[in-house]
């Protein structure tokens, strides 16, 4: 198999991403439904509720028992008070950003102090580490395989005989991703591909 590229979706610009999060409670709205949503089952009354914006809290209610949840509950928004905007703006910078995204740039483009801004990049690089033990591959992204092994007795060639077929990802000039897999079919690489496609999109939806 020959290395191909692909061409992986960046997600939104910044005018498109900020239509879609205009302010903090769009963001928070976009927490809730993306955790929860309409019909989550109250976890004091077991109803599968309707829940109401609280707006005097970071948190929606539920329609039949008033059990209050807390969307940023467990997540890298919790404690802080920098708001939910600036937060969804820095991830989606992170995200776009082949170089990875300094402090400084996110002082400038936020207009937080030092060490917010500081804080932010770190939870986030920290975050991104977490999910699924991979980082996401976005711009221009060559894919190859390779097999690994000592040579096989009277085998010549390039084969798969006795050896481990490693298949790679790499973002040009990024990240790399490297998967052990059974063979090169087009069946069992295209669903690795696609999922790094999907990866990146949670990133940018903030899954």
């Amino acid at each position: 198999m020959k290395s191909n590229k692909e061409k992986v979706n960046t997600g939104p610009t910044l005018k498109e991403f900020l239509a879609q999060f205009p302010d903090d409670e769009s963001c928070l709205q976009h927490i809730f439904d993306s955790r929860f949503g309409q019909g989550y089952k109250c976890p004091k009354c077991a109803s599968k509720a309707k829940w109401y914006r609280i707006k005097a809290q970071r948190a929606f209610c539920c329609g039949v028992c008033g059990r209050h949840i807390h969307p940023t509950a467990g997540t890298l928004f919790e404690d802080s008070r920098t708001s939910l905007q600036s937060w969804f703006i820095a991830i989606h910078m992170f995200t776009i950003s082949r170089h990875g995204v300094s402090a400084k740039e996110l002082e400038r483009q936020l207009g937080v102090t030092y060490k917010t801004a500081w804080r932010m990049g770190h939870e986030i690089r920290k975050h991104m580490a977490e999910v699924d033990d991979e980082m996401p591959l976005y711009g221009e992204v060559e894919i190859d395989e390779t097999y690994i092994g000592g040579r096989t007795h009277g085998v010549r060639g390039r084969g798969a005989a006795n050896k481990t077929i490693l298949f790679g990802m790499m973002q040009r000039n990024g990240q790399v991703m490297t998967k052990v897999v059974p063979n090169v079919a087009k069946k069992t690489l295209q669903p690795i591909v696609e999922e790094m496609f999907w990866m990146a999109r949670r990133f940018t939806r903030m899954n």
